[in-house]
């Protein structure tokens, strides 16, 4: 390593000394650093046992002042005890490296005080924009603000339609999504269909959490089925593990022996309420079917598989990295919008009741007469 002239201390390798070994100059190396195409696969090979040999390491922060750009780009997710967001931290890790661009992951777990300090930009600069899943954040909160500190991204649930200058929100329809999920046990012959995974708290009440848009596309597709919703049939949990699912089937099953069919808000429940229904002796589907959401890696190996909402991660990923990315590079328009697909994957949690059926091609789609306008409010 070469010495610093001023102090006499070994300094880490730059470019000039790759440029050296290589025989050269330094912009051929930054071509390489930089992975620009227009350079010779033989000189690029050289450069990089080059770089190797003396040990020469990219520096962000240098190349952040010198280009505006570091290639890193924060995400931000609640907790990685999740199955879904553990899943989906990984899509974006593998999309963002095909692109060349780094990853920093970013844990909310904290709660409500390390949300803000996401969306107050943190205490210095980290990376080039940042991807970030809030829960817990009030929704008048995001109302409230005109501009974020960086170029924003927002995933997932639990944000208004208007949001702040500087940011976009890629997300999937919940509502439609759970409709589809509902309306798929019903047209097997289910009834007696219970929603398990509602928040009685201040923020899983809020409109556009998670629990309240799968558990509005519930009620609608029993509407739409002209089946009565019955309140009681819609269970609160604590939260969203997998004992809770457990523990809500427990009450559930306690006051309604009789059902037939149960939505869960998420995998993670379906899988403790499976677990519970093996404790009682009822079988599913034969007594009684589940279904999930998310398609997180445990479902098809749940006992039985299960059934569930399979969100594209892959489109969800691809698309924030886009928006990000294009804001990063000076896109300067409104918010913007988008809806990224999902489909409804059928397994054996869920086969048909006597006399049902199964539909043949899944739904992905919500009727008009059940959008978001026509959403009465409810009491749970």
């Amino acid at each position: 390593m070469p010495l610093h002239p001023a102090s006499g201390r070994k300094r880490p390798p730059a470019l000039r000394d790759v440029a050296e070994l290589a025989g050269v100059s330094i912009k051929t190396v930054s071509n390489v650093v930089n992975d620009y195409p227009h350079v010779k696969d033989s000189t690029r090979e050289t450069v990089r046992e080059a770089i190797l040999q003396v040990g020469y390491r990219p520096q962000a922060a240098a190349q952040q002042l010198r280009t505006g750009a570091s290639k890193m780009i924060t995400l931000a997710v609640p907790a990685l005890t999740f199955s879904y967001f553990s899943d989906l931290a990984q899509q974006f890790i593998d999309e963002a490296q095909r692109r060349g661009q780094t990853v920093v992951l970013h844990s909310t777990s904290g709660g409500r005080e390390a949300e803000r300090t996401v969306l107050e930009g943190f205490n210095r600069v980290v990376g080039d924009g940042v991807i970030f899943n809030p829960l817990l954040i009030e929704e008048e909160v995001f109302a409230r603000m005109e501009q974020t500190t960086q170029p924003t991204v927002f995933i997932g649930e639990h944000l208004p339609e208007k949001l702040p200058h500087g940011s976009d929100y890629v997300r999937i329809d919940n509502v439609a999504a759970a409709f589809d999920a509902t309306t798929h046990l019903l047209e097997t012959g289910r009834r007696r269909i219970a929603f398990l995974g509602a928040i009685a708290t201040k923020h899983g009440l809020q409109p556009h959490s998670s629990g309240s848009l799968r558990r509005d596309g519930y009620l609608a597709a029993l509407r739409e089925h002209k089946v009565e919703p019955d309140p009681s049939l819609v269970q609160a949990v604590d939260d969203w593990h997998r004992h809770d699912g457990f523990a809500g089937a427990q009450d559930l099953m306690a006051r309604h022996p009789d059902l037939d069919g149960i939505v869960c808000g998420n995998d993670d429940l379906a899988i403790g309420v499976l677990a519970h229904l093996r404790r009682l002796g009822r079988r599913v589907p034969e007594d009684i079917a589940v279904i999930g959401y998310d398609d997180t890696p445990d479902a098809p190996f749940a006992s039985p598989p299960l059934s569930t909402i399979s969100p594209d991660k892959h489109a969800l990923a691809a698309t924030a990295l886009d928006l990000l990315t294009e804001r990063i590079q000076g896109f300067d328009g409104p918010p913007r919008i988008v809806d990224t697909p999902y489909s409804l994957v059928i397994r054996d949690s869920t086969e048909p009741a006597a006399g049902g059926h199964t539909p043949t091609t899944p739904s992905s789609t919500l009727p008009d007469a059940t959008d978001a306008h026509d959403r009465e409010e409810l009491p749970w």
